[in-house]
């Protein structure tokens, strides 16, 4: 039972495998294609260059869902953490909006985030992730608005 989520961060990418698979041709060589299962594969898409920390808060929620579920089935039995998950896909199925919000009331309950305010309710669409758009950030909104 995991509090936190596993960190998988890899800060480093070994080039030099210890099986190598020879080319056909040339057995003396070493066929790059097929070691690396595919096709060429940049060193840039291996190495993760983000922060350990972000992919401990981007599995947050899973990790504690997870958590929660296992506590429900070690103090209830099995029935319990299945009837939740099962509210809950019907729930995520449904359309049905009574406030025509963008958040679900249904699902908060459910998630036992009825009682807690996240960013998210308060600047709903923006999330914690950095905006990539060029002037779609906070200050050039504001901007926007006041005509600067």
């Amino acid at each position: 039972m995991n509090i936190v989520p596993q960190g998988n961060f890899k800060s480093q990418v070994s080039t030099d495998q210890d099986k190598t698979v020879l080319s056909s041709a040339v057995p003396s060589l070493p066929d790059t294609l097929r070691q690396q299962g595919g096709g060429a594969v940049p060193l840039s898409t291996q190495l993760n260059d983000r922060h350990p920390l972000e992919s401990t808060l981007n599995h947050w929620e899973t990790t504690q869902r997870q958590r929660q579920m296992e506590q429900y089935r070690q103090i209830f039995g099995i029935a319990e953490p299945i009837k939740r998950t099962m509210e809950l896909e019907i729930v995520n199925r449904t359309d049905f909006n009574p406030l025509s919000t963008n958040s679900s009331m249904h699902h908060d309950i459910l998630l036992n985030k009825d009682c807690s305010i996240d960013w998210e309710d308060v600047y709903p669409g923006s999330g914690l992730q950095a905006s990539t758009m060029v002037g779609d950030d906070v200050h050039s909104k504001i901007e926007k608005q006041l005509g600067l």
